[in-house]
């Protein structure tokens, strides 16, 4: 009969106690006919229902499984994404933290607000795995080293395991654990608390598995083992070790008990799992929150709460005692049914075993799977909805033409910065404000440029698109005018290094309108040209970002405009090819002859037999206030919130810039990637998510211009994040429509690979390239650690670039691999 008094005793203490383990009887011993009766008796379904331990045991350790599994889905709120909690109204008062349990915080709040309810079931996840993966451990090493010294009693190998085993367990075990955490470095995160608490607390397992090998050796099957032949391994592996295995079901159970013991005697003690976030409060100038809730974690950051707030103790004190109570009360049951029944172990190594293995791996592949930060990480990404992003897009398109000047360009900055104040982020912009302004000076296009190719009668060839084709030059002479003149080519010698007046002598342009390459030609040749009568001249030019008209007097005291005017057009390579294919030639012959006249005259005229029809009329110039607008995400942890994390976009469009009256929209140049960072910053504000570091969405205007919002922000911005120091930062374009894959820049390595892994994460596909779309791009390239963000092939005509080309899907995956990488990167504090 057992003793209900020991049986309790041996249920609510933590410490092991394998004493009382079923043995299996001695070769010498001559039990009484009634035991072995009852050893042989088959264990009934009424037995295990009458077997209170057993029963109460398993209830828990079932309860302890379900929340593990589902714990979080029933958090109020996600500790790895929230943050603190300094003042808030409770009751019309303004309180501080810690909150006493309300509807609010069911079990109340620790002193940094957080809710400690969705703390214990984040918790759990993490407390039991890491108590199983321990015990686990612990076990196996216990019974292969028990094994080894039991098989090989009295030889070297049992001396030194016993040996070793006598002094570890002649230092207490929380002392043992807590020196080798600190000798192993506790900074370095959960694997060093794993490693330390695996390598002891092993030695009383491998002592009783010792002595059950030394015994069950005597046994006869042992020598009809030997005399069939089995050698020394085969035999403990076929009949030693299926006779203790019922015997290492309730070490496991009883192992967890005391592990689950330590860990909470750990936590009192100040020693717990994970790093944390350095803080400030009202109430304490520094400390560390715990960044991985854990029940021991909750123990050492509220005990010195336990008298004036005794919720913030009491309840992960209780989540360790019924858990401790769980697990023992589950390995006495079992002790209790091996005392009196019978068991065939032939099942825990038969292949229906299989299946009960097959269910538990899957269901710890899916908990491991889901501990730490990285899943909460990834929920939060994955919640980026492409719809709304799109939805905001469209508003964006919908203010019409978004020319920096423009009355839609002012709207669209107020609409970004409405959005900014309604996600919760700080004004960036500097007194308050969202906007960081600059002044500038812009001339404006009255009517959209043309440029038309007709033949020798003045009969029209072609028409060619603004800004597609070509774009108009204020610098020098550039301005308004119109002509209608035939088109000669001006070649250079290209070794020619001096250009005084007197080497032009005898060039005649009267009437005609020059081409000349842009990389050939001297430098202001268009004040010449004018001189010697031309109507205008155009320039080739290869640029890689497109070409852009000239609206900007961007330089003080330089030459912008200067009276008499012509029209100076830029004009792309393509364009220049059917020029000249109109009167037979081509850019590679002019090439050629350029090549040939190295060395030779210092300039030529080719007259062409087509015509050029060009009209340019511009505004004067203007003084505008142009805005970038910024939000900010100031980061909490005070070790880490001068780091910061910039993600850019510009918003301005070319507007209505065509001839045929189409408003070039950008809609997924500049729109789609805004839209981007708006979506993130209502996540964010809705799921409550509080960066480490500090994080800064600048919508950039002026995108074209010489100096643009992105000169403003990277030369002059002198807003709250200026003194910050850039870790990372992120420019986005062309996010919605293209290729399946995301194209990023190759570096900076550091944060390249920050993003291909995180987009991995998502499987979203990357590639490393350099595709900078835009020339600003660059400027902040060389003053930010960046990448360039954008979809492959995404390049199109800039009248395809509409609004009903926009992919929502393509856009949510994009906006989640963002995400996910901004997340990562303001959380994780070893990046």
């Amino acid at each position: 009969m057992t003793n209900p008094t020991r049986s309790l005793k041996r249920i609510l203490n933590g410490r092991l106690d394998y004493s009382e383990l079923l043995k299996p009887p001695r070769p010498d011993e001559e039990e009484p006919e009634p035991q072995k009766q009852t050893v042989r008796r088959r264990v009934t379904p009424r037995k295990v229902l009458q077997n209170i331990p057993l029963m109460v045991g398993l209830a828990i350790v079932v309860a302890l499984f379900f929340l593990v599994l589902f714990g979080p889905l029933w958090a109020p709120e996600n500790p790895y994404l929230v943050g603190t909690t300094t003042l808030t109204m409770v009751d019309g008062e303004l309180q501080a933290p810690p909150f006493p349990p309300s509807e609010t915080n069911p079990l109340g709040s620790d002193q940094w607000g957080r809710d400690i309810l969705s703390l214990l079931l984040y918790g759990a996840r993490n407390t039991l795995v890491a108590a199983t993966f321990i015990t686990l451990a612990r076990v196996i090493l216990g019974t292969v080293l028990g094994i080894i010294a039991g098989w090989n009693e009295g030889k070297a190998s049992d001396h030194a395991i016993m040996g070793t085993v006598g002094v570890t367990s002649s230092i207490p075990l929380l002392l043992t654990g807590m020196l080798l955490i600190f000798a192993l470095d506790i900074r370095r995160g959960i694997i060093v608390f794993l490693i330390a608490l695996c390598v002891v607390g092993w030695g009383e397992i491998a002592q009783y598995i010792r002595g059950e090998f030394i015994t069950l050796r005597q046994r006869p099957f042992i020598e009809g083992a030997r005399a069939m032949g089995l050698t020394g391994a085969q035999t403990a592996i076929r009949h030693v070790l299926p006779n203790i295995l019922p015997a290492l079901v309730v070490i496991s159970l009883l192992e967890m008990g005391a592990t689950l013991l330590l860990l909470g005697e750990l936590g009192f003690v100040g020693v717990f799992m994970g790093g944390g976030t350095a803080q400030e409060n009202n109430f304490i100038t520094s400390a560390t929150i715990p960044d991985i809730p854990e029940w021991g974690a909750m123990m050492a950051d509220s005990r010195v709460w336990a008298r004036g707030r005794p919720w913030m103790v009491f309840y992960p004190g209780l989540a360790f005692f019924l858990a401790v109570l769980g697990f023992n009360a589950l390995g006495e049951g079992l002790r209790r049914l091996m005392e009196r029944g019978s068991f065939n172990t032939n099942f825990i190594l038969s292949k229906k075993m299989l299946l009960v293995v097959g269910v538990v791996v899957a269901a710890t592949w899916y908990i491991v799977g889901h501990v730490g930060p990285a899943p909460s990480y990834a929920q939060l990404a994955r919640n980026f909805d492409g719809d709304a992003a799109l939805a905001h897009a469209a508003a964006i398109v919908d203010f019409g033409d978004r020319r920096p000047g423009t009355t839609g360009n002012d709207e669209t900055a107020d609409y970004i910065a409405a959005r900014f104040e309604e996600y919760g982020m700080q004004p960036g912009g500097g007194g308050r404000s969202y906007f960081q302004t600059f002044n500038t000076r812009l001339v404006e296009a009255l009517s959209p440029p043309t440029m038309a190719l007709l033949d020798a009668d003045g009969q029209p060839l072609a028409q060619f698109t603004h800004l597609d084709d070509f774009a108009f030059r204020i610098d020098g002479h550039g301005g308004s005018g119109a002509a209608t003149a035939p088109v000669t080519v001006v070649t250079f010698d290209p070794e020619q290094r001096q250009w005084p007046v007197e080497v032009f002598a005898g060039m005649d342009l009267r009437d005609q309108v020059v081409l000349v390459r842009g990389d050939n030609a001297p430098e202001g040749f268009s004040t010449e040209a004018l001189i010697r009568g031309a109507r205008a001249v155009l320039t080739i030019e290869d640029d890689a970002y497109g070409l852009r008209d000239q609206v900007q007097l961007a330089e003080f005291g330089a030459d912008y405009g200067r009276r008499p005017t012509l029209p100076v057009l830029a004009i792309t390579p393509d364009a220049a090819d059917r020029l000249l294919a109109a009167s037979g030639s081509s850019l590679a012959a002019v090439d050629s002859n350029i090549e040939a006249q190295k060395g030779q005259d210092p300039w030529q005229l080719i007259p062409l037999t087509s015509q050029a029809q060009i009209q340019v009329e511009l505004s004067e110039p203007r003084s505008i206030e142009l805005r970038n607008v910024i939000g900010m995400y100031p980061g909490q942890d005070v070790a880490l919130n001068r780091e910061l994390l910039v993600v850019l976009a510009h918003y301005d469009s070319l507007g209505d810039a065509s001839a045929d009256g189409v408003v070039y929209q950008s809609a997924d140049d500049s729109a789609a990637a805004v839209a981007a960072m708006l979506e993130i910053g209502r996540l964010w504000h809705e799921q409550d998510y509080t960066p480490r570091r500090s994080v800064l969405f600048v919508a950039l205007t002026g995108s074209d211009l010489d100096y643009s919002g992105a000169d403003a922000f990277a030369t002059n911005y002198a807003g709250p994040a200026a003194t910050l120091v850039d870790v990372a930062g992120f420019s986005l374009a062309r996010l919605a429509s293209g290729g399946d894959r995301l194209e990023i820049s190759d570096g900076p390595q550091r944060v390249s690979d920050l993003f291909e892994r995180n987009a991995s994460t998502l499987d979203v596909p990357v590639e490393r390239n350099e595709p900078l779309s835009h020339r600003y791009q660059e400027i902040l390239r060389r003053n930010l650690p960046m990448i360039v963000v954008q979809r492959t092939d995404s390049a199109v005509p800039l009248a395809d670039d509409t609004l009903e080309r926009l992919d929502a899907e393509l856009l949510r995956e994009a906006g989640e691999a963002v995400n996910l990488t901004l997340i990562t990167a303001s959380r994780d504090a070893s990046w």
